[in-house]
């Protein structure tokens, strides 16, 4: 689809479609009165063929139309939406072919019902300017459903890890940040540089920056943690390692090209983080830690520690294990950002496996849930940091029950400094549904020190009148209840 020809080919094999219905001939009978086999007009109708002069001229007459309607790049008004989605750049952006679709046979799905399919495609368009909505949305959320379609977890990447640590002599209960300096250096022609921070001021929210060349210079933010230097060295030998190409050289600010390029820093990241955290050590670990009837925030700090790793890729591993070693299917992860001390909570980061679980992002300038253990440990890591205090995770449990759902979850958060980005802290969480198989697997599950609190989604959306966290009004319950009531009233009217 990235060809201007392959446009061309089904833009005219929608208009001979278009044409052939509207004149309400079958193929058989377009093929009497043009002269071209049944199967070619069919090949051309699928966008698969572009027939030579002579031949378009053939259908012209047949149809009654002139050469140059049919060959002109102009559909009718009613698929006027179809054609804007043809000549943008949508179908080329969007990584159909990786989940098996085929932007041909889609767009003549859509062309079958032109009226209805049409205001689809609108309506959907429109949305996605007024949401301000962007290609780097697509790529992101096609990502999060391949992940989800693999309960996150990817054997052929497990196995390329295994594959590294046993062709460089790794111990998987651990590598050195100098260590894989070392396989970089010898296998790869890398060098490294700390990057100038008084002379690049703009970047000392970046982690890393690749260049390449003869020799690839990685120059890496001077102030990293050993974890975080760590995490970026293993990204590059996974790069190399896995023989990607299709990248960014940038980490942690990246405006994506291309879905190939999201996807491979996705397997770059997670090859790192199997690299770092070795799959079946994590396993005995979380046997261990369910199998303590109370909850320890200690026991979860220890495992950073012991894997030398940040929260959020303690998190994220446990997002690959628990679902394929534990059976523990349904769960979700969020991210959240806190600037500035601000009140003002991003969520930026999520993953939903098995379903989509109730506290999932939106782009509307809603105010998430102060009651969330997510924004909690945000509010207490703020508060320490007001008080000058040490500046150490904030480790917290929660039982979540969702107003106006049968669901509850089991949250762990990890708030924490984004050192080196300035004035930010992050806040980690990973939710587990409540269901007999949690019971079975987590002891402390019946801690009665992990407070259960009824949560939502937003205060906008909440029902509850007696909320003392609540920092917004509960507009969107507020309009549904007038809209009800409005509803009532004409029904009675009615009737």
């Amino acid at each position: 689809m990235s060809v201007n020809k392959e446009k061309i080919k089904i833009i005219l094999g929608l208009k001979l479609k278009q044409a052939r219905k509207e004149q309400k001939l079958s193929l058989a009978k377009l093929s009497k009165k043009s002269g071209l086999s049944i199967s070619y007009l069919n090949e051309i109708e699928k966008g698969k063929k572009y027939p030579k002069p002579e031949k378009i001229h053939a259908l012209s007459t047949a149809l009654g139309l002139s050469f140059d309607e049919l060959v002109s790049l102009k559909l009718e008004k009613s698929l006027s939406p179809l054609s804007t989605l043809i000549k943008s750049d949508v179908l080329n952006d969007l990584p159909l072919s990786f989940f098996g679709i085929d932007s041909k046979k889609l767009v003549n799905l859509l062309a079958d019902a032109p009226t209805r399919v049409n205001a689809f495609i609108s309506a959907i368009l429109e949305i996605a300017r007024g949401h301000e909505l962007n290609k780097e949305h697509f790529y992101y959320s096609a990502l999060r459903a391949y992940q989800e379609l693999h309960l996150n977890y990817f054997e052929e990447l497990e196995d390329s890890v295994a594959s590294c640590l046993r062709t460089y002599g790794l111990s998987k209960k651990g590598v050195k940040s100098k260590e894989l300096k070392k396989i970089l250096y010898d296998h790869f022609k890398y060098n490294f540089e700390d990057l100038d921070l008084q002379k690049h001021k703009n970047l000392k929210s970046l982690r890393s920056v690749l260049k390449t060349g003869n020799k690839n210079t990685l120059y890496t933010n001077p102030t990293l943690q050993e974890s975080q230097l760590r995490f970026i060295l293993g990204r590059e030998i996974a790069f190399n390692f896995l023989k990607i190409k299709e990248r960014s050289y940038t980490f942690s600010h990246h405006i994506a090209k291309n879905f190939d390029e999201v996807l491979n820093n996705f397997k770059a990241s997670y090859f790192s983080i199997a690299l770092l955290i070795n799959q079946d050590d994590l396993h005995q670990d979380l046997e261990n830690l369910f199998g303590q009837e109370t909850f320890n925030p200690l026991e979860i700090e220890n495992l950073i520690h012991k894997y030398k790793v940040s929260p959020e890729m303690l998190l994220q591993r446990m997002t690959n294990i628990l679902p394929k070693k534990m059976g523990l299917k349904n769960l979700f992860f969020l991210r959240f950002n806190n600037e500035n001390q601000s009140d003002y909570y991003s969520l930026n980061k999520e993953l939903h496996l098995n379903k989509r679980h109730n506290p999932h992002g939106n782009k509307i300038e809603e105010h998430y849930c102060r009651r969330w253990i997510t924004i909690e440990v945000l509010e207490g890591l703020k508060k320490r940091q007001e008080e000058q205090k040490e500046n150490s995770n904030i480790i917290m449990a929660q039982r979540s029950a969702f107003i106006d759902s049968e669901n509850e979850y089991l949250c762990i958060a990890i708030a924490r400094s984004m050192y080196p980005t300035p004035n930010a802290n992050s806040s980690v969480t990973l939710g587990l549904l409540v269901n007999d198989k949690l019971k079975k697997k987590i002891a402390f599950l019946k801690d009665p020190k992990i407070i259960t609190k009824s949560v939502n989604a937003t205060c906008e959306r909440c029902i509850l009148t007696d909320c003392k966290e609540r920092v917004a009004e509960a507009s969107v319950v507020r309009n549904m209840n007038k809209d009800a009531a409005i509803e009532e009233e004409i029904n009675q009217l009615l009737n």
